[in-house]
């Protein structure tokens, strides 16, 4: 058996991290654009309603907390300052 993962950091190199949070916002995009038929197949799938809506915003929270870490700004961050 092995040991649940730690809070220990991780080493990202800064391009890795930067086409992390690119990638992570260009799903969130996906998710707040998605119509009813994919809506409804991520519900039943994860047992979320509005599921599209919940992993939205976690994907936009860790995209702002990458873009934060390497201190990009982002225009697409819905995240109240």
């Amino acid at each position: 058996m092995t040991d649940a993962p730690g809070t220990e950091p991780i080493r990202l190199d800064r391009d890795q991290a930067t086409s992390l949070a690119r990638l992570l916002r260009e799903v969130e995009q996906f998710m707040d654009e998605c119509d009813e038929t994919v809506e409804e197949a991520l519900a039943a799938h994860f047992g979320l309603a509005p599921a599209s809506e919940a992993f939205s915003a976690a994907l936009c929270f860790h995209a702002d907390t990458i873009e934060t870490a390497l201190s990009i700004e982002s225009a697409t961050s819905r995240t109240p300052t």
